[in-house]
């Protein structure tokens, strides 16, 4: 891909559980002992629960690991600021780790006095959490490998069973790290406290769900050491989100802020095409030009009036050919091709769209129909010069020669590998969406709700992106960028609305008020 190189805004790293307990022994063999990280874990977790839940009672359940060490730290932190606070030990000291039982000293020196729970339903930990008005899991973190069982599963039902506010450190217990399907029984959080990275449970569903709200919390890691971490995916930070919108010069014209060509639209998928062109415009682009098949151009004008629509010749309201003087020359003005949404499968259809791909020389957002067009000619897609394809799980997966299923069982390697191999960007739609890039890199969008599962929604995200690249983002940042709009235009909808009434036409409208709100964020 010939695209600049992303540049890097304010972000969150995504890590697999190996990968930040390697972080963890990096930190330790540049002089960093395990005690003090832990400290600082907890410490951050403590200040954020009294700073952001104001607990009055608190009861803390702590495994024999590192999550419970962390765990040990709140609790400890919690009494020394007045907090009534019951700690309960699911492992006898002996069999804690090192820095565990350190952490254990230091609560005993405050006069916490930890309260072993030997096995079996624990009817103290079933009054404490009936007394508590806040819950700290510290059991097992992102150690689950297998479904729980024995007094760890007993505890983990007692909590899920309570009628109490969960805070979970680093991951529920009882889920797996690395993935998003449930082992079996977990913790069902209101807040889990990341520490200093997110984890893909964090983000993946059903895991995900588990979770509640995720927060992250520092840990002190020295700086160097983070600089050099490769994460499994990126998160995009609000105010990274909004370095990347396009500049507005205030003396700019409709050439500055760029032109969208999108080709779109056949008989019964008109609304797909008016709502990409509508897309663009909200995004800012200058100029709108819709290439539709001719039976269709007066229902297109009535829609439209703020784009040029170029009549091309068709059959039975699809798309045959673009043999036309009109379309080669906004075709040759374009900054950006959206094309697809709504086009139809024709087979004549399809041939024309790999030969626009092939033919445009600037950047190609391509969607829906464009992208079930190289089924069977995915090696047409190198043709292209810069590329975005943003496929659902089913388009993606009749390019790759397998089930919707199976391509979303792993969205972050599938994003990731498809764009490496066919050196293009990849906007694997869902949640979260993925968003693959040739060098590697995956980055998670963190935005929106299952309002956004309606027919229509991604021919706005088309020309949302479309919109973001003819005004100055690159291909790739645009791909980001309007991921992240979309998804929060969709919970800007729910603040005061139900999330099932959620329309795609709703999202455009709601666009004008969510770019002002994304502005802010600078």
């Amino acid at each position: 891909m010939k695209d600049s190189e992303v540049t890097r805004p304010l972000d969150r790293l995504v890590l697999t559980a190996a990968a930040q307990r390697a972080v963890d022994e990096e930190a330790v063999a540049r002089g960093v002992p395990h005690a003090d990280l832990m400290e600082s874990a907890g410490r951050s977790a403590a200040e954020w629960t009294f700073e952001h839940l104001n607990p009055t009672r608190v009861a803390v359940l702590a495994g024999p690991g590192g999550n419970g060490g962390d765990a040990l730290v709140v609790a400890r932190l919690l009494i020394e600021r007045g907090v009534d606070t019951r700690t309960f030990l699911l492992s006898l000291p002996d069999r804690m780790t090192e820095t565990a039982r350190t952490m254990l000293e230091r609560l005993e020196a405050v006069g916490g006095r930890p309260i072993p729970v030997e096995g079996g339903p624990c009817e103290t930990v079933e009054r404490a959490l009936a007394w508590a008005d806040c819950a700290v899991d510290g059991l097992l973190g992102s150690g689950a490998t297998r479904p729980l069982e024995g007094r760890y599963l007993d505890v983990v039902k007692l909590l899920n069973g309570a009628d109490v506010r969960v805070v979970s450190l680093d991951l529920p217990s009882g889920l797996a790290s690395d993935a998003g399907r449930l082992l079996g029984e977990a913790v069902r959080a209101d807040v889990t406290l990341a520490m200093a990275f997110l984890k893909p449970a964090h983000l993946l569903f059903p895991a995900s769900e588990r979770c509640g709200n995720v927060a992250v919390v520092d840990v002190a890691y020295p700086p160097a050491l983070l600089e050099g971490v490769e994460p499994l995916a990126r998160v995009p930070e609000r105010a990274g989100i909004a370095r990347w919108l396009p500049a507005r010069r205030p003396d700019g014209h409709k050439g500055t802020f760029g032109r969208v060509l999108v080709v779109a639209g056949s008989v019964g998928m008109t609304g797909a095409a008016i709502l990409c062109c509508r897309g663009a415009l909200r995004a800012g682009a200058g100029l709108v030009t819709l290439a539709a098949p001719g039976s269709l151009d007066g229902i297109l004008e009535a829609a439209l009036p703020e784009v040029i629509t170029i009549p091309l010749p068709d059959e039975g309201g699809r798309l045959r050919n673009v043999d036309d003087a009109r379309f080669a020359a906004a075709f040759e003005r374009a900054d950006v091709l959206a094309i697809g949404p709504g086009l139809s499968r024709a087979s004549g259809t399809a041939a024309a769209v790999r030969d626009l791909v092939a033919a445009f020389d600037g950047p190609i957002v391509l969607d829906a129909d464009g992208i079930v067009a190289f089924a069977g000619h995915v090696d047409r897609l190198k043709d292209a010069r810069r590329l975005l394809l943003t496929p659902h799980p089913g388009e993606l997966g009749s390019l790759v020669g397998r089930s919707p299923e199976d391509v979303d069982a792993d969205r972050i390697t599938e994003a990731r590998v498809f764009a490496v191999e066919h050196d293009v960007a990849l906007l694997l739609k869902g949640r979260p969406s993925a968003i693959g890039l040739p060098n590697g890199r995956v980055w998670l969008n963190p935005t929106g709700n299952a309002g956004l599962a309606t027919g229509g929604s991604g021919d706005v995200l088309t020309g949302l992106i479309a919109g973001f690249v003819a005004g100055g983002a690159s291909l790739e940042n645009a791909a980001i960028l309007g991921a992240y709009v979309h998804g929060w235009a969709a919970e800007v909808f729910v603040r005061d609305r139900a999330e099932r009434s959620l329309l795609p036409s709703d999202l455009i409208d709601l666009l004008p008020m969510v770019l002002r709100e994304v502005e802010t964020w600078r």
